[in-house]
């Protein structure tokens, strides 16, 4: 899999690549699917109106599910200040991890054509969104240090080569948005 073109830097403030619709569509499940799992976890008990307005939680275990856990991780390797940096960030790093997400979503809803150009602040949305995306992927691919290899010689009718795929396609589709990012040759 793979789009017709990476980004490239098309101006100083301006970065541009080319989709298809499958992977427009690919894009916006993934998205969605991030956007879902981000749901703020419901608090049992009556929160602070205080608290809540400066985005403190009373969670401060992490979260059950593995996924979760690869996107929220704990900050410390000590439980008692990991939960107690986890009551006050958690929050607002689900909802920043959303609206990245849905900047992606957005934009390719609202958009009938194939070519994509994003500014400056769309396209640090969209690599954080990417980031996140493949970090999910890499959790239910199994993905570590040594399983690329393994990856790469996945049966034909294997569910997850089609998974791997797009892990690797976001991989690459990542690389050349940082790499347009970094690219100051059409900014002077």
């Amino acid at each position: 899999m793979a789009t017709s073109t990476g980004f490239t830097r098309d101006s100083e403030n301006s970065f541009v690549a080319t989709f298809g619709q499958t992977e427009c569509d690919i894009l916006i499940n993934l998205a969605e699917q991030l956007i879902e799992i981000l749901a703020e976890r419901v608090d049992d008990v009556d929160s602070d109106p205080l608290a809540a307005m400066v985005g403190i939680t009373g969670h401060d275990s992490p979260p059950d599910d593995e996924v979760l856990l690869r996107l929220l991780p704990n900050a410390y390797a000590d439980p008692v200040e990991s939960a107690e940096f986890r009551r006050y960030t958690e929050s607002v790093l689900r909802e920043k991890k959303r609206a990245h997400a849905m900047a992606i979503r957005s934009y390719l809803l609202n958009t009938n054509e194939s070519k994509v150009t994003l500014n400056q602040s769309s396209a640090q949305a969209w690599l954080g969104a990417m980031n996140d995306i493949r970090l999910a992927l890499g959790v239910r691919l199994r993905v570590d240090e040594n399983s690329h290899d393994q990856l790469e010689l996945l049966a034909p009718d294997d569910p997850m080569r089609g998974v791997y795929a797009v892990y690797s396609w976001l991989g690459w589709l990542q690389e050349s948005l940082l790499l347009a990012l970094m690219d100051d040759t059409k900014s002077r």
